[in-house]
């Protein structure tokens, strides 16, 4: 996720609650939000229902008796442009305050190209829809360790398409990806029943949670499964992040990921190419589970890709592992 370098005006509809405050609304000039932990000393405790969807029907939905009150976030105007509503589709990324306790009821539905959230830890409750039809949204940075007491698993429940969470403590860091999964349901005639099935490994993913806190051991184990090392692309992914970011990760699981890197590292390293991944591509190669061959092969797709950089990176890594050999003649 890229953050605007610089803040924008924001003005921010809110009104009173027993202990802090609700969000109703924000307006402003920008495509990213980041608010405040606290307003006049009042602590931002909730999101309000529909937000960042629809914020006209959020405020008719309060009673009569509900003071509305506007906040300004000092920043810069853009030119030309008018203060407008930022939600919906115009709402990209939003970075929330730890203060926040609670996403009321379709907060972000229909936010559809919004791409990013970031958040602390805790156990903030997900209501009902809050993240619906948010089709874009494939970050999520939490800062908190994996296996703390987070609200990963309530957005989970919310998207059934892939997201990437990356757990941020200290020095530690976890990096996570969720893939998609899809339910259908077949109505059996005879039986007068409808039976639900589901299909892609994110479900099984999805499942990695104890109340509210990753297993990163089951995690692990879930790739194990068929049903993602078929999906060679984002099994890779899984495999390289978890080799990368190794919290808490166990020889044998460490084995597994290295072994199915290893088998496809041909798809592998074309990922990484076609990604611009120039780290990715380092890190990849210094697994060692490269052949001459590998190198050979990749070098061809970073110049038929037209990326000399990455050319000049594989050769000298080939020569680092398979350095030329020395002629002999013989009179």
């Amino acid at each position: 996720m890229q953050q605007e370098n610089t803040n924008l005006e924001l003005h921010i509809q809110y009104i009173l609650i027993k202990g802090g405050i609700t969000i109703l609304s924000c307006k402003g000039y920008g495509t990213t939000v980041t608010l405040p932990a606290g307003i006049n000393g009042c602590p931002v405790k909730k999101i309000g229902a529909y937000a960042f969807s629809d914020p006209g029907k959020g405020l008719n939905m309060l009673s009569k008796s509900s003071e509305v009150l506007t906040y300004k976030v000092p920043g810069i105007k853009v030119p030309g442009s008018q203060k407008e509503y930022i939600y919906g589709r115009r709402l990209q990324e939003i970075t929330l305050p730890e203060s926040i306790e609670i996403i009321d009821e379709y907060a972000f539905y229909n936010c559809m190209e919004l791409a990013g959230v970031n958040m602390s830890g805790g156990g903030i409750r997900i209501e009902n829809g809050a993240f619906m039809n948010c089709e874009k949204l494939t970050l999520i940075n939490i800062k908190a360790a994996p296996d703390d007491l987070t609200s990963a698993k309530g957005i989970l429940t919310e998207l059934t398409s892939e997201l990437c969470i990356t757990f941020t403590c200290k020095d530690e860091k976890g990096v996570f990806i969720f893939p998609e999964y899809y339910e259908e349901s077949i109505e059996n005639i005879s039986a007068r029943v409808f039976q639900n099935l589901l299909y892609g490994a994110g479900y099984r993913y999805r499942q990695c949670f104890e109340q509210g806190m990753l297993n990163v051991m089951a995690y692990d184990m879930v790739f194990q499964s068929a049903e993602i090392q078929i999906v060679h692309e984002t099994a890779l992914n899984i495999a390289f992040l978890r080799l990368q970011y190794p919290y808490k990760l166990s020889e044998s699981m460490k084995k597994q990921y290295l072994d199915f890197i290893a088998l496809h590292i041909e798809k592998a390293v074309k990922l990484m190419i076609s990604l611009d991944n120039t780290k990715g591509l380092i890190f990849l190669v210094g697994l060692g589970v490269m052949t001459e061959k590998n190198f050979s092969d990749a070098q061809e797709e970073a110049v038929r890709t037209e990326r000399k950089e990455w050319a000049g990176i594989l050769l000298q890594e080939r020569l680092h592992y398979y350095p030329p050999r020395e002629k002999k003649f013989e009179l």
